[in-house]
């Protein structure tokens, strides 16, 4: 089961451009299956999701402009916790070279690397696996978030001169006023944009700047099997915990039977009940941390019929109480 997942924030200029356009948001959330929240807050959606929200904008409005046109709304900070690693770095060169190793983290199967060609440097996408057939259109979300970087690394109003795209001759971007005089060509491996190397060289304008609160990203179980990792991250981010999903209604998330989404699991050691206790487990671990809540509040919030279930939940799979647990955890801040 080789599902891959997306991080969802990204896809906030592209509620932006549906609000902007009176579009009902929440219908096109409904028809990707996308809870809203995690695009304002972060968390992980499937590539299927992602892609047919944005395929669903570029049909309905009738403008095949529509996804360069809804990211040059794109803020750097929606890169999350790519963006916060940007930061830190001294150089232009380290800075991307930094976004394309942790770019293939928030966009699982994705291929971004720097390509030099004397005095220009093509920062290039490569996607081998097809997912939907709105696919063509994340090349032109993916090309000008590039952009977007280029410009905040280097703190200059820079436009594109050349652009390719993979197996086909795009023009959409010409609908977009800062792309319309960029040259677009084809590239039988990739899709990327143009830049001089010049820029590579340049320090990073955030040297003497906080990044800010750190925000990072939850992978699930360490050691887990990557059927166990993307499952648990995918329901983390999409579904409270009062609502766990049922294992047919997962399985319809990645495009999988019932029955498939059961034996890899199996395979890899774990059933979709265990992985729902794990989940409420390590809630109820962050939970308890916070003394404002009390046991009873936990118990409803992770769905437990009462208290005496959630304390009998834990207790199994701890050997303590959740009283116990609370306090030991205080302890160990007080002595640290």
């Amino acid at each position: 089961m080789q599902t891959e997942l997306f991080d969802a924030q990204m896809l906030a200029p592209l509620v932006q451009y549906l609000d902007r356009n009176g579009a009902r948001v929440e219908a096109f959330f409904d028809r990707a299956r996308i809870p809203g929240e995690l695009v304002a807050e972060g968390g992980w959606v499937t590539k299927k999701q992602a892609y047919n929200f944005t395929y669903d904008i570029v049909k309905r409005s009738g403008f095949p402009g529509a996804i360069f046109t809804a990211y040059l709304d794109f803020q750097f900070d929606h890169l999350g916790p790519v963006a916060q690693a940007m930061k830190a770095c001294k150089t232009v060169k380290e800075a991307l070279e930094v976004g394309t190793r942790l770019g293939s983290l928030a966009y699982e199967g994705n291929e971004y690397f720097l390509e030099a060609d004397g005095a220009t440097t093509w920062f290039c996408y490569l996607e081998p696996k097809v997912i939907t057939e709105g696919q063509t259109f994340i090349n032109d979300m993916t090309l000008t978030v590039y952009h977007h970087l280029i410009r905040a690394v280097t703190e200059e109003d820079w436009r594109p001169e050349k652009m390719c795209f993979r197996q086909e001759l795009v023009d959409r971007h010409r609908t977009v006023e800062r792309f319309e005089d960029c040259h677009a060509g084809v590239h039988p491996a990739y899709s990327a944009i143009a830049f001089p190397t010049e820029f590579l060289s340049r320090r990073s304008p955030w040297q003497n700047h906080p990044s800010g609160a750190e925000k990072t990203w939850n992978f699930g179980p360490e050691g887990s099997e990557p059927v166990i990792e993307r499952l648990y991250r995918l329901l983390a981010s999409q579904f409270s915990y009062r609502k766990l999903p049922k294992l047919d209604e997962t399985a319809m998330l990645f495009d999988v039977s019932p029955a498939t989404l059961k034996r890899e699991l199996q395979s890899a050691g774990m059933s979709y009940r265990r992985l729902l206790d794990r989940l409420r487990f390590d809630t109820a671990c962050d939970m308890l941390s916070d003394p404002q809540l009390t046991i009873r509040d936990i118990a409803q919030e992770l769905g437990y019929s009462g208290p005496n279930n959630f304390v009998r939940s834990f207790h199994r799979m701890t050997g303590q109480t959740p009283g116990r647990y609370r306090q030991q955890h205080i302890n160990s801040e007080v002595d640290g």
